[in-house]
């Protein structure tokens, strides 16, 4: 497996010393560069100083946010990968990231393990989101609006609630014991349903309204 390549962007200096040190432990990941805001970072892609595959990026930060950089013209261009790392209150910032185009989100007190891994993920093309995280912006939209499923089957509810706990066609298809191709013909169902362009806007929307009990 080729190296995949890491920059950090977070305001504070402890943090990304400590991330650095905790990717040096794991193999095939190098961290080949850092930002320390927004404002940073995206100077740093505009002189093509950024050579990396995935981006660790904090939401909240004095010179230019997290939500900053993915709507920056710069960013969006890019072949980049985006992960969100956030706290517990930060809802409507994930939801504006995850639209903005990051693939995934993550609490920063998150294990090694569970971190290696959700880069591996992203550089893949998966979508990654944390389950304490999704059920808390579920439960936080549950609390202003609800709204009932568009005509889904039950099969099709299931697999959406799967789909939000950020699992992969295969990983839902082992949970639900179908063929991977049947899972893919009921995520191209809920797409429709939920008259939206990709799974990604399907778990926003799901989360958005609150769709799921």
């Amino acid at each position: 497996m080729n190296n995949i390549k890491v920059h950090l962007v977070d305001d504070q200096c402890l943090i990304r010393q400590g991330m650095r040190s905790l990717l040096q432990l794991s193999e095939n990941i190098v961290v080949t560069g850092e930002a320390d805001g927004g404002d940073t970072f995206l100077q740093q892609l505009e002189n093509n100083q950024v050579d990396a595959d995935v981006v660790l990026l904090d939401m909240r930060m004095p010179n230019g946010s997290g939500l900053d950089v993915l709507n920056a013209p710069q960013s969006q261009q890019s072949d980049l990968k985006f992960l969100i790392l956030t706290t517990f209150n930060e809802d409507d910032l994930l939801l504006g990231g995850m639209a903005a185009g990051a693939k995934g989100y993550l609490l920063k007190d998150v294990s090694l393990e569970e971190l290696v891994a959700a880069i591996k993920r992203v550089q893949q093309g998966e979508i990654v989101l944390q389950s304490e995280l999704t059920q808390q912006l579920i439960k936080a939209k549950q609390q202003h609006i609800t709204y009932e499923l568009p005509s889904l089957t039950g099969k099709e509810k299931q697999i959406l609630s799967l789909m939000v706990s950020g699992l992969s066609n295969k990983e839902i298809a082992a949970k639900v014991f179908n063929a991977e191709g049947t899972v893919r013909n009921h995520v191209s169902n809920i797409l429709s349903k939920l008259q939206v362009r990709d799974r990604t806007q399907a778990i926003l929307k799901t989360l958005e309204m609150g769709l799921l009990k």
